[in-house]
């Protein structure tokens, strides 16, 4: 064993041979004498495992098995390389190398990712953009892959406290909503009608943005991108408590209310300081919007509105300040309803409002309620559009919801296909890996078959959004978002299903190789039911379709 000065700790060099004498503690009449010291190989480097034996998870026998030797291959059979990454810098105590041979290595630390690692090169990991050897699509750009690719540096930074946070089932805290916002990582979900502040913002030295774009060159494809890549690398409870409420409830405040303080209040959510949600969903009505009983009476004085009724499964409720909310101010159906911004931290309207939590399938974090209004008094001023015509302004929201909700399926069923790809590629079963098996491949198949599909539909509507003329787009594309939508929640059924099926147990273990998978089995349907229920979207879909029939045609 020889030695070398380093940064940090001292640089040993370890061969097989010498390995092999750090059994630790051996099994009762085991052959081998134990020694002190219980070291692991795993890759190139040596762990001490002495200590953390008695803190394994998965207990000290199995670690007494490999002791002294190369474990990797056992190691990759039960763990993911991030538990690696969690636990190297404290149990690292040296490299293997080979029989007289030196390591070039200056220090134990891991290899520094650099940009071209945050890009997967496992088939299919990653939409076309960023594959290499393919030919760019148009409307991609060199702006769009450094977004990509410095958002994703970001997140993967700070992913270890998403994971805690959703981990410890508490709300997301106001700090972190803070610190992504003057990261300009809120404003990128909230896409083109928040850029203007945001590039005031910018301008001011309050908000910095990923990329180094200037908020006013962003486009529709980069808030695709960061909605996607929020979803592959932020679990579901923390990403709705942070932008789940929000990215559905700010470009309605900020495209539809007329009022002076408009600003001010879309710079306190773009900066975190403030959270708002969106308040449509009641009990007595889900996806058929015209059925809300919420009702908003104007006051004597003639200068609030008075709410009373109740919302249900708001995502972010619990946490927000501003409810962007859907009321009932004439008579029934969708020509009586209005569309109010309900802000809980006014001293006057904030005694009528108050939440409680609803516990779903998703993490706490995600801050779902139930929100009440008992005599809230609302100012006129804070109505978006005008009185009994919100119901057309709640539509053209929901086209950007669902669109949004989209865009995070295709992040969180590409993440799970690059999980299971690895998995298969390093599971072994009956002496083989799952992959050399013709019903593992079919299965996979069938994943990406529906995974690309989807891209290429995806991608096509978003050219239509970007393109369109707004008039045209609200008639267009109602249909076709909403065929998307169907279509985009089917694929994410099939995918958690089949990889349900490759996993096994692990798919329904919240820890593990398995972790992501059993998020997805256990949420997957939320986007499924939220912004309008499969079977709702699939016949508007049709019917949309139908009102452009020819009348003349026939088979």
């Amino acid at each position: 064993m020889s030695g070398a000065a380093a940064a940090g700790k001292p640089l040993k060099t370890f061969t097989h041979a010498e390995l092999a004498q750090h059994v630790g503690q051996r099994f009762a009449e085991d052959d081998r004498p134990s020694s002190d010291q219980m070291l692991i190989a795993i890759g190139e480097y040596v762990y001490d495992c002495t200590k953390f034996a008695s803190l394994h998870p998965g207990g000290k026998a199995v670690l007494r098995m490999v002791a002294g030797e190369d474990a990797t291959e056992q190691f990759y059979a039960l763990h993911n390389k991030e538990v690696l990454e969690k636990y190297h810098k404290r149990l690292c105590v040296g490299v293997l190398v080979k029989e007289g041979a030196q390591t070039k290595k200056a220090d134990l630390a891991l290899p520094a990712k650099q940009d071209q690692d945050l890009i997967s090169l496992v088939p299919y990991a990653e939409i076309p953009l960023l594959r290499k050897n393919w030919v760019r699509q148009p409307w991609w750009t060199d702006s769009h892959m450094a977004f990509l690719v410095d958002l994703r540096k970001q997140l993967q930074e700070t992913r270890p406290l998403y994971f805690e946070l959703e981990d410890a089932a508490d709300y997301v805290p106001i700090e972190m909503a803070a610190d992504m916002g003057k990261r300009g990582i809120l404003a990128c979900f909230n896409g083109l009608s928040v850029m203007k502040v945001a590039q005031k913002l910018k301008d001011e030295g309050r908000m910095t943005f990923p990329g180094g774009i200037e908020p006013k060159n962003f486009d529709l494809w980069h808030e695709y991108l960061a909605n996607q890549e929020f979803a592959r690398s932020v679990p579901g409870g923390v990403r709705g408590g942070l932008s789940g409420g929000m990215a559905i409830s700010l470009p309605a405040i900020a495209e539809f209310w007329r009022n002076p303080r408009k600003d001010a209040v879309v710079e306190d959510i773009l900066l975190g300081n403030k959270r708002s949600c969106l308040a449509i969903s009641e009990p007595h009505a889900g996806s058929d919007v015209a059925q809300i009983v919420t009702t908003a009476k104007l006051s004597k004085c003639g200068k609030f509105y008075i709410v009373n009724g109740i919302k249900k499964w708001i995502t972010a409720g619990m946490n927000a300040d501003l409810f962007s909310t859907a009321v009932r101010t004439g008579k029934g159906g969708s020509k009586g309803i209005s569309f109010l911004l309900i802000d809980k931290s006014d001293p006057v309207t904030g005694k009528g409002v108050s939440v409680k939590h609803v516990k779903t399938s998703d993490s706490k974090s995600a801050a779902t309620a139930w929100v009440y209004f008992d005599d809230c008094y609302v100012p006129v001023g804070n109505l978006m559009g005008e009185e009994n015509n919100g119901f057309k302004l709640i539509m053209a929201n929901f086209n950007h919801e669902r669109w949004l909700i989209c865009a995070g399926c295709m992040g969180g069923i590409r993440a799970v296909l690059q999980d299971c790809i690895l998995w298969c590629m390093q599971r072994k079963v009956f002496g083989q890996t799952l992959m050399s098996q013709p019903v593992i491949r079919h299965k996979l198949a069938r994943m990406i078959g529906a995974i690309e599909s989807l891209e290429g539909f995806m991608e096509s509507i978003t050219y239509q959004m970007a393109n369109m003329p707004l008039k045209l787009m609200m008639t267009e594309l109602g249909g076709p978002i909403a065929i998307l939508k169907y279509q985009a929640t089917r694929s994410m059924t099939l995918v958690s299903d089949e990889a349900c099926q490759l996993f096994g147990g692990r798919a329904l273990t919240a820890s593990g190789m398995g972790k992501n998978v059993e998020a997805m089995q256990r949420t997957f349907k939320f986007a499924s039911i939220l912004g309008g229920s499969e079977e709702i979207m699939a016949d508007l879909g049709v019917r949309q379709a139908l009102l452009s029939f020819p009348r003349h045609a026939k088979l």
